[in-house]
C-alpha cells in the first residue's frame, strides 16, 4: 500500500497483520498520540462532526492541511473517520439527530420510541437522511483518500446502545424488567440490520479495493474489522447481557474478519466472563473511565490484561513511555498493542528499540 502521509505503510502492515494473527514480528505494534511537525501553522479545525451540515466541499483538503502537519510513526496511520456523533445508529433507525450548539463537535438523539409495542419492526430506512448523508459523505472521500490516507471506519454503537438511545436509559431499563419480551424482538431486528450498515459504509467508501479498514482507537486490520462495544451493558446485570448483548455481538464478531472489544467503565467489568468466550472477538479495549484512572492506571490492571490473554485475547494499552516499559514484561508481547503517549518522534523511537530488545 501507498499512502503520501505514511510512507513505510507496508512494513507497518505487516506488523498489523501478524497482530491480528496473534504473532509478532520483532516488537508489538505502537501508535502514539499526534505527534505535530515543528513549524507547522494554524490548521483548520477538525472534529467528529465534521460534514454534519452536509458541506462536504473543502473537507477533503482541510483533512489533508491536518495530516501534513502530524507525525505517522510506527504503526500510525493518517485517517479521518466521517461521523455524525456516538448516536448515529439509533440516527439510521429513526431519531432525530441534535447538534450540541455550545461545542459544535458532539451530538445527541432525541427519543424516537414511546413504547415498543407500536415501534416495531425496527428497521433500517434507505430513505433515511442521515443514511443518506452517510453514504454521500464516504463516496465523497472515497477518490480524496486514495493513495493518501485511510477513511476511517464508523463508531458504531449498535445493538442495545442504539436500543437504548432510541427509547431512553431509563426507561430501557424498565422496559427489560416490564416487556422483555419485546426487547427480545427488537434484539432479534437490531441484529440483523448491522451487517446493512457496515456493508454500505464499507462499499461506499471502496475499503475492499483499500484492503484493510481504521476502525477508531488508533487500530488498522486486513479485512473488514471494527470496534464493538455495548456501553449500555454498564447498566445491565450478567443475566440481561447473556441474554441481550452477547447474542448481538456474536453476530458482529462473527461478521467482521477482524475485531476490538470497547469495555467501557468499571460497571461493566462484570461481563468480562462472557465476552471471554466470543471465538471472533480479538481484541480488548480497556477503559478506566475518568473518575477511577488516576488512582487505578493501567499498571494497576495487571491482572485483567492477565486474563483477556488467558483467553487468547489481545490487549490496547496506552500510557506513558515509562508505564508502558513497566507493563510490558509482565504480559505476553504478541498479544498487546500499546498507544505510547510520547512529547516527540525520538521518544517514540527510543520505545520502539526498547520493545525489540524486550520482547
Amino acid at each position: 500500500m501507498e499512502l503520501l502521509y505514511k510512507p513505510n505503510a507496508d512494513e507497518a502492515l505487516r506488523r498489523w497483520d501478524a497482530f491480528w494473527a496473534g504473532d509478532m514480528l520483532d516488537r508489538p505494534p505502537v501508535c502514539h498520540t499526534a505527534l505535530r511537525r515543528e513549524g507547522t501553522g494554524p490548521l483548520p479545525p477538525l472534529h467528529q462532526l465534521t460534514g454534519f451540515d452536509w458541506n462536504f466541499a473543502g473537507i477533503a483538503e482541510d483533512i489533508e492541511a491536518n495530516l501534513a502537519a502530524l507525525y505517522f510513526v510506527a504503526e500510525s496511520f493518517p485517517g479521518f473517520g466521517p461521523s455524525l456523533g456516538p448516536d448515529q445508529f439509533a440516527g439510521y433507525l429513526g431519531c432525530r439527530i441534535r447538534l450540541n450548539e455550545a461545542s459544535g463537535d458532539t451530538s445527541w438523539v432525541e427519543l424516537c420510541v414511546k413504547d415498543w409495542a407500536s415501534a416495531l419492526p425496527v428497521h433500517l430506512d434507505p430513505s433515511n437522511r442521515y443514511w443518506k448523508q452517510m453514504l454521500e459523505f464516504c463516496a465523497y472521500l472515497r477518490p480524496r483518500a486514495a493513495g493518501k490516507f485511510l477513511v476511517g471506519v464508523q463508531d458504531l454503537h449498535s445493538n442495545m446502545d442504539a436500543l437504548a438511545a432510541m427509547r431512553g436509559y431509563e426507561q430501557m431499563c424498565l422496559d427489560m424488567v416490564d416487556v422483555p419480551e419485546l426487547i427480545d424482538e427488537a434484539v432479534t431486528q437490531v441484529r440483523a440490520i448491522y451487517p446493512a450498515v457496515y456493508d454500505g459504509f464499507y462499499e461506499a467508501a471502496g475499503l475492499g479495493e483499500v484492503g484493510y479498514t481504521a476502525p477508531w482507537a488508533a487500530l488498522v486490520a486486513p479485512g473488514k474489522g471494527n470496534m464493538v462495544q455495548c456501553d449500555f451493558s454498564a447498566l445491565m446485570s450478567p443475566r440481561m447481557f447473556n441474554r441481550w448483548v452477547m447474542p448481538c455481538l456474536e453476530d458482529e464478531t462473527s461478521y467482521l474478519d477482524h475485531c476490538a472489544y470497547h469495555l467501557d467503565g468499571p460497571d461493566a467489568l462484570c461481563h468480562v466472563p462472557s465476552l471471554m468466550t466470543l471465538a471472533g472477538l480479538h481484541v480488548m479495549q480497556w477503559t478506566i473511565g475518568d473518575g477511577l484512572i488516576d488512582s487505578r492506571p493501567p499498571s494497576t490492571w495487571i491482572e485483567l490484561y492477565q486474563q483477556f490473554q488467558a483467553a487468547g485475547k489481545a490487549c490496547q494499552i496506552g500510557g506513558p513511555v515509562e508505564m508502558l516499559k513497566e507493563i510490558h514484561p509482565q504480559l505476553k508481547p504478541n498479544l498487546i498493542h500499546y498507544v505510547v503517549e510520547a512529547r516527540s518522534v525520538a521518544e517514540v523511537e527510543e520505545f520502539l528499540q526498547w520493545l525489540v530488545e524486550n520482547s
